[in-house]
């Protein structure tokens, strides 16, 4: 600035007056903005995106999906299996509190009453005359009734087995019902039913009479429910 003066003062363009008036006027330099500058260390607050020139950080939140409803299992495969299996439990235990609500005690008779069970086999109960002739005509009937073990069988009142045909068809194992009778055999079926049974081998009568497992229980009650809940023919009274 000094030899910018003395040069102007040489050439005569200005005079002293007007030099020393100008270097008066003439604003200091703007110093250096160090803390800008200064690089960065120890107990030096990081720069914000405004002070590098960028606008306000956007920050990415990674949504989770949407969930995908879960498609049923494909018939039969295991896990079908399982699940049928489960409802057949539940069905076992809904039908065996039903028929413990209702069964009526057995009264130990004179009189044989036939019926066939699930697995096709037959059996007899010794009754009184009484619930005989109570069963033939309606007042009685014959169900299955699920313990946890096996299957055991109930006498229970014709209008509670009639309410389980349409829930439990195949629970119903001899019904008289005006119209839909379930159950009955001739004379000639019950006789060529036990004679089969008696030439039987101890080892297919073993097979024959084994109790049958809740997956067994499950598959019949799906195809129960493929062929409509048609019933089968299953009992008759006494071929005398």
């Amino acid at each position: 600035m000094q030899n910018l003066r003395d040069k102007l003062l040489k050439a005569g363009l200005v005079t002293a007056e007007q030099a020393e008036q100008a270097e008066k006027s003439t604003p200091p330099a703007p110093r250096p903005d160090r803390r800008r500058d200064a690089p960065r260390g120890l107990g030096t607050a990081p720069a914000t995106p405004e002070q590098r020139g960028g606008g306000p950080w956007m920050v990415a939140r990674i949504q989770p999906a949407s969930a995908i409803p879960r498609l049923p299992p494909l018939a039969g495969s295991k896990a079908s299996q399982r699940l049928e299996a489960k409802r057949q439990v539940e069905r076992d235990r809904q039908l065996r509190e039903r028929v413990l609500a209702a069964q009526v005690a057995v009264e130990p008779g004179d009189r044989a009453f036939y019926f066939v069970t699930r697995k096709n086999r037959l059996r007899r109960l010794e009754l009184s005359d009484a619930q005989a002739d109570s069963l033939e005509q309606g007042g009685l009937a014959v169900v299955e009734r699920p313990d946890p073990a096996q299957i055991e069988h109930a006498l229970v009142p014709g209008e509670v087995a009639v309410a389980l045909v349409t829930e439990f068809p195949k629970a119903v194992r001899f019904l008289n019902a005006p119209g839909s009778p379930v159950g009955f055999l001739s004379d000639e079926e019950v006789k060529a039913r036990a004679a089969a049974e008696a030439a039987e081998t101890p080892e297919e009568r073993a097979a024959a009479e084994a109790p049958e497992s809740t997956e067994q229980r499950a598959e019949e009650a799906a195809d129960v429910a493929e062929a409509g809940g048609q019933t089968d023919e299953l009992g008759s009274p006494d071929p005398g």
